[in-house]
């Protein structure tokens, strides 16, 4: 049952983090074409709606499709399949009405959002900065939809076409703001317009991606109603069951709002701060828009990794527990923080170290390149704690990481007003990499506290630490080989081409380094390998194959 189990959720955690990967590297690509066609003033204004966005979808959905997904796989787990289905028509009705609440309050707050980002803003920089916001608007109709659809799947440990979504959202959202923005530059279209335009992809990325969950629900939902076709009718009350699932969903959701309440601190105080040093409100917007459209988009990628590690550990650890199978349950989590530690600490390393060609050949400039490489610490500390939320609401501790993301939040705000009128954009990374490492710090120490697990990040991951050392070294020498370059043949480093193929060589010869002495130190074995991403076709083991 162990090892069934325990291969079910190495699976589904890895066809999560597969999806991911695709997607946040489709992400990731189109910044280069995106940020040519619109400039940076136009990419600042993109990348400032974003922050209310953000915080709205979260609170639209205020937590209801994680506290779904552990709703029904606790459901599942005792056999009520009915129950389960039930819940889930109730809470997929509240998400339509939130969504449409959402909708409305990010429309027509909008302008007083703009009033608290930006530094006495006139009406010229309000209608440059407003249509971008409300472009955004209709995808919090569907969003909070589609949350509810991934969290009824996932609670039955289905993460396939979560993770297919997650790859035809992310496709669709590229194609529509690349050909929108092309179109918008063709006919003479100025910033606010070209922005606008590219905020309106989430929307409509959003639509077959709610197309798909729809058919994958629909299929699940008629397997489980053959199963439970002689079970009685259930009878619950949509009251009842939405204030029990709102007793769940507001620690979860005030736990996941970690990041945007963290980009929106950065909204509120780093132009600010900005502008404190003697920047133009253009010039403020235009630095923003490079650190939080590359440094903290560049995050996205091994933060998004380890969200797709803790959605898929939430209902794991839920069933394990409702099973009472507390053997289950702690090799889940051991495994869950070893697997965290395997794929964010490479990827940091690499986004450290890289930061100067990766710089380059995304965006075209050196600008920014001291932040993308503190990114790289921020993204070890925020993957840490934010998976380690999950396990903690995963053991029914809700509000235990909220009150540790709240002590985090007030010291990056606190560094974020000294450090940047001193330090510029690099003064809020090093306030981020403070806040996020004494709320992870915290966290782990609950986690051993409420599990009686003794091990430590650093006892699970010192063996990965290893190979990331050596992975590491011989990236640096690749990037001291692209910093000698420029002596040997003058200008080289500026060709966007030349640098993004020197991170693919990179990466490309890294990866080996890595895997082989993580095979050499015993940092991760076949079987575990096989359970990877991308990897593991390549290990697949004959009794743990699908």
């Amino acid at each position: 049952m162990s090892e069934e189990a325990e291969g079910k959720f190495g699976r589904g955690t890895s066809s999560m983090v597969t999806a991911v990967f695709v997607s946040r590297v489709l992400g990731l690509l189109f910044i280069i074409p995106l940020q040519n066609m619109i400039g940076g003033y136009a990419y600042g204004i993109y990348y400032l709606a974003y922050p209310l966005y953000t915080v709205m979808l979260t609170l639209s959905t205020a937590g209801f499709p994680l506290a779904l997904s552990k709703t029904v796989s606790d459901l599942a787990a005792r056999g009520k399949h009915k129950e389960a289905t039930a819940v889930y028509r109730i809470v997929g009705h509240s998400m339509l009405v939130f969504g449409l609440a959402a909708f409305l309050l990010m429309w027509f707050l909008g302008p007083l959002y703009l009033r608290m980002a930006l530094p006495h803003p006139d009406a010229a920089q309000m209608q440059a900065a407003l249509p971008a916001i409300r472009a955004l608007a209709p995808a919090l109709i569907l969003f909070p939809l589609i949350s509810a659809m991934r969290g009824y799947l996932q609670g039955y440990l289905r993460f396939q076409p979560s993770a297919t979504s997650q790859v035809v959202e992310q496709i669709a959202r590229v194609a529509v703001i690349l050909i929108g923005v092309l179109i918008a530059v063709k006919l003479g279209f100025g910033p606010p317009v070209t922005a606008a335009v590219a905020t309106f992809g989430a929307a409509a990325g959003a639509a077959p991606a709610f197309l798909l969950l729809r058919k994958a629900v629909i299929r699940v939902r008629s397997e489980m109603r053959r199963r439970s076709r002689y079970a009685p009718q259930p009878h619950l009350k949509a009251r009842r069951i939405l204030w029990r699932l709102l007793m769940y969903s507001m620690p979860i959701a005030m736990g996941t709002l970690i990041l945007p309440l963290s980009q929106q601190i950065d909204a509120w105080t780093v132009p600010r701060g900005l502008m404190d040093r003697g920047l133009s409100f253009m010039a403020a917007t235009t630095e923003y828009g490079i650190y939080s459209g590359e440094a903290l988009k560049l995050i996205q990628l091994p933060l998004s990794f380890a969200n797709a590690i803790g959605v898929a550990v939430m209902p794991g650890l839920t069933e394990a527990l409702s099973l009472g199978n507390n053997s289950l349950a702690k090799d889940r989590l051991v495994m869950t923080l070893r697997m965290t530690a395997f794929i964010t600490l490479p990827a940091a390393a690499a986004l450290s170290i890289l930061a100067l060609p990766l710089n380059i050949a995304l965006f075209r400039s050196s600008a920014g390149t001291g932040a993308i490489a503190l990114a790289g610490l921020i993204s070890i500390f925020s993957a840490i704690e934010l998976v380690s939320t999950y396990i903690l609401q995963g053991y029914d501790r809700f509000y235990t990481p909220v009150g540790h993301m709240a002590v985090g939040l007030l010291i990056k705000l606190a560094l974020n007003v000294i450090l940047v009128p001193i330090f510029g954009i690099d003064g809020a990374a090093i306030a981020s990499v403070f806040g996020y490492m004494v709320s992870s710090w915290l966290n782990m120490g609950a986690i051993r506290r409420v599990t009686g697990i003794r091990a430590s990040m650093p006892a699970l991951s010192w063996r990965t630490m290893v190979a990331t050392a050596a992975a590491g070294l011989w990236l640096y020498a690749v990037e001291r080989l692209y910093v000698s370059s420029g002596v040997w043949v003058p200008g080289i480093q500026q060709s966007r081409l030349f640098s993004l193929g020197v991170v693919l060589a990179g990466l490309a010869t890294a990866g080996p380094v890595y895997l082989g002495v993580a095979l050499l130190v015993r940092a991760v074995n076949t079987q575990e390998l096989s359970r990877m991403p991308v990897l593991g076709r390549f290990f697949v083991h004959p009794e743990i194959s699908p």
